[in-house]
């Protein structure tokens, strides 16, 4: 199963603002999870270390599963013994008679 490391940035701009939380981004593919999870611990932020900003930001990492596993197979349907079609108690109809 292939694994897809999800990047997810979150920001804050000033003391009492809400954070926002960005779009995924499709960081890589992997054949495994251990591969995918030792590359979601080498993502970071650049920040420029002259910066007085207030503004917050930190990333958010995840690793899911490229293609969802398969649901599992229906049981294969038995074929079931027709009953024997019973016969009706009651006498057959009687013929159409025409004009009627």
């Amino acid at each position: 199963m292939l694994w897809m490391l999800l990047v997810y940035v979150v920001a804050s701009n000033g003391y009492a603002s809400n954070p926002t939380v960005s779009s995924s981004f499709h960081g890589a593919t992997f054949p495994t999870k251990e591969a995918c999870l030792a590359a979601a611990q080498s993502v970071a932020i650049y920040a420029p270390a002259a910066t007085e900003d207030i503004s917050k930001s930190g990333v958010v990492t995840v690793c899911a599963p490229a293609q969802p596993p398969l649901p599992p197979e229906p049981p294969p349907a038995q074929a079931s013994a027709a009953a024997p079609m019973q016969q009706s108690p009651f006498p057959a109809y009687p013929p159409a008679r025409p004009g009627h």
